[in-house]
């Protein structure tokens, strides 16, 4: 019964993706039925929008608490303290604090302070990847590399046509389909240095904290340039002033945009990228020509991409694959998906170990069965993604995705149909 209930709200929010009473319903629903992942999905919609009641607000946050959304979790804690929301945040705040400590990740900043004493935090340290380490996306990769990458390699080149290098790129589209790689993969193809701002990093309760983390964050970046600056989640950092109701958000967007121009600063040597799932949900100044006007839509890997996004996951696994016939098995799986079909198969045959006090090898037969027991993660995205690309496509924003929705894989999903 509760599938079918949820089934039938699914239906209901794909007609009216704004009717947010139905996507609090469904979101309860789903979180009753143990569905939590989902659930925190129409959740953090709800909170972008503005429209998460507040009593929820804290009840909400121990959830995304508890299923490992940290970030969630501290956006959940800054709307309910702005809100005036007493009961619960105090024991939730000291909550968070601990996840944070934990992580390593510096308190959360209650007041003006040194926006730069945390700064080194942003340098990525992690090992550099390249493009060979980022299965498929090849048209994606193209793109990147003759709008960033060539630009930084051949500056002369563009200099002699008196184009000017540099402005942003804001990737966009379901998660877990390598945003956020293809930046790391693009710092190590130029060779430099990435930064990677994260939201917790900026946001703060308190008037004008979060405005100065952001304009400390890019200062840093300039200090360190040639270098890669990376906005993840954009939308929570810019979200839609016209959809805020209050005024703290908005200034939090003016900055950006005044970063992004470079009021008072040169970002020369400067490459901005910016990922968002909802690039529906980024104010529109943020998309205007010198700013992160190249939208790129990064789209689920399609049946020839997913073979070596699996031949990458299953490199270091014991046993013989048939990639390609596990690809084809799989049809709009994000490589989030894939690591997750990969990781049950391995699980699998780990209890097999156990009760037969063997070490069998991890077969084609174990992986495609842990695929039939997943639902791509893509599918919600994409149904999202299909109402903005029908019915507010203005300027053919949005063009990209409906050419994905004709293709093959995606008909399939849809039933056949056709635009």
């Amino acid at each position: 019964m509760s599938d079918d209930r949820i089934r039938g709200l699914q239906d209901a929010l794909a007609l009216a993706p704004d009717n947010h009473a139905v996507r609090l319903l469904l979101a309860e629903t789903l979180r009753e039925s143990g569905r939590d992942r989902e659930a925190l999905e129409q959740y953090e919609h709800l909170l972008a929008a503005d429209a998460l009641p507040n009593d929820e607000l804290v009840e909400v946050g121990e959830l995304a608490l508890e299923s490992g959304r940290l970030p969630l979790a501290g956006r959940l804690l800054e709307t309910a303290r702005r809100n005036g929301v007493v009961e619960g945040v105090a024991a939730f705040q000291q909550r968070v604090e601990q996840e944070l400590a934990s992580e390593g990740v510096p308190r959360l900043r209650h007041g003006p302070a040194d926006p730069l004493e945390d700064a080194d935090d942003l340098v990525q340290t992690a090992p550099t990847i390249s493009f060979s380490d980022v299965g498929g996306l090849d048209e994606v990769k193209k793109t990147i590399h003759r709008t960033i990458i060539l630009p930084f390699r051949r500056p002369e080149l563009y200099a002699k046509y008196g184009r000017r290098a540099g402005g942003g790129v804001m990737m966009y589209g379901p998660p877990g389909c390598g945003k956020t790689m293809l930046a790391r993969a693009t710092a190590g193809e130029c060779e430099l240095p990435f930064f990677n701002v994260r939201i917790e990093q900026i946001l703060d309760p308190y008037f004008g904290v979060a405005e100065n983390n952001l304009h400390a964050a890019f200062e840093h970046a300039r200090l360190h340039s040639p270098c890669v600056l990376f906005l993840d989640e954009l939308d929570a950092l810019a979200f839609a002033r016209r959809k805020h109701s209050g005024g703290m958000g908005r200034t939090l967007v003016d900055q950006l945009l005044q970063e992004l121009d470079s009021i008072g600063s040169e970002n020369t040597g400067v490459l901005v990228l910016a990922a968002t799932n909802a690039p529906w949900d980024v104010d529109d100044g943020l998309k205007r020509p010198g700013r992160l006007d190249r939208l790129m839509f990064v789209p689920p890997p399609d049946e020839p991409a997913r073979r070596p996004i699996l031949e990458l996951l299953l490199a270091d696994v014991p046993g013989e694959f048939d990639a390609s016939s596990l690809a084809k098995r799989s049809p709009l799986f994000s490589g989030a998906d894939l690591r997750a079909a990969v990781e049950q198969a391995i699980d699998e045959v780990i209890e097999e170990a156990l009760e037969s006090e063997s070490e069998p090898p991890v077969t084609t037969a174990h992986v495609q069965r842990a695929l039939e027991r997943i639902r791509p993660t893509t599918l919600d995205w994409l149904s999202s993604a299909r109402n903005y690309a029908e019915f507010a496509n203005q300027g053919g924003r949005y063009d990209d995705v409906a050419t994905f929705l004709r293709t093959k894989e995606a008909r399939a999903w849809r039933g056949g149909k056709d635009d």
